[in-house]
């Protein structure tokens, strides 16, 4: 699988992990443009977090894209 694909799969997963999490702790979660803009948030800073996480599993410099496995 590419990589790149990877870290957005397993972003979204978290994503709806963490609002499903939310809504099952009883957090009132209401489609205003305040909670979308949070949600959206959230999603790009987990984007983020796994996207260096992987650049640095695989050894590579922290923000390189796309992410390429070595030896690939």
């Amino acid at each position: 699988m590419n990589p790149n694909v990877g870290v957005l799969v397993f972003t979204v997963i978290e994503l709806v992990t963490l609002v499903a999490w939310l809504v099952l702790a009883g957090v009132p979660l209401t489609v205003t443009p305040e909670h979308v803009a949070a949600v959206a948030v959230l999603g790009v800073g987990l984007f983020f977090e796994h996207f260096v996480s992987l650049n640095v599993g695989l050894g590579n410099p922290l923000f390189q894209f796309p992410i390429v496995r070595k030896g690939k």
